[in-house]
């Protein structure tokens, strides 16, 4: 190895071990943000303006806080649920008197169930009033609200025509409804259609809505 070689490969070792000596050196400006203070509006002769803006403003704060110490690990604040959140209650832990179920119209007249309270909360106790009723739910979406029920309805002979009047005798058939939760500006409401766009009959959409309301009730 040439003399100029060695002499380099020394002043590598050398800068290395001064790079990692320094990488252990206590750094003494990590703490400094706790003594920093705020410092006035630079000052400029008369009738001169400067053209600045506070990049990132700090709110005015409607206490003053302690300042801490020692350094403190930043933690976020603790989650609060608003009135969408996802979170599933249960019929138990959302009373009867918070939800309020009642019948009502809606704008067109058509029969509709009115409960109070969140859509989760509602949707949850909904659910539950479902599986505890006579009603058969065979599917449910959540994103959009639906609730899929599968109802037996009864086809009089008479109207099946004149043959089936005659000689024949009821029939029964089996139909999908869909019970629809509307977000409302206070809670929400139920109503049932038998398609994406038509209302379900009247006597049919009270019979279904009343054993919702009277197991919400319990």
């Amino acid at each position: 190895m040439t003399l100029s070689a060695t002499l380099r490969t020394l002043l590598v070792g050398a800068l290395a071990a001064v790079s990692a000596a320094c990488s252990l050196l206590p750094d003494d400006q990590a703490m400094a943000y706790l003594q920093a203070e705020e410092q006035p509006l630079t000052r400029v002769p008369a009738g001169t303006e400067l053209a600045v803006q506070d990049a990132y403003p700090i709110p005015t704060l409607a206490q003053q806080q302690q300042r801490p110490g020692s350094f403190e690990v930043p933690r976020p604040a603790p989650y609060i649920e608003d009135n969408d959140a996802d979170a599933v209650t249960s019929l138990n832990e959302y009373s009867s008197g918070a939800i309020n179920a009642r019948m009502d119209k809606d704008g067109a007249g058509s029969a509709i169930l009115r409960l109070d309270g969140s859509y989760a909360s509602n949707w949850a106790a909904v659910t539950e009033a479902i599986a505890a009723s006579d009603l058969r739910l065979s599917d449910l979406n959540r994103s959009t609200g639906t609730y899929y029920l599968e109802m037996q309805t009864v086809v009089p002979a008479e109207e099946r025509g004149w043959w089936a009047s005659l000689w024949g005798s009821d029939e029964i058939i089996s139909e999908t409804y869909l019970l629809k939760m509307n977000r409302a500006r206070n809670g929400v409401y139920l109503s049932l259609l038998t398609d994406a766009d038509t209302l379900a009959d009247e006597s049919l959409t009270l019979d279904v809505l009343k054993q919702i309301k009277s197991k919400l009730e319990q």
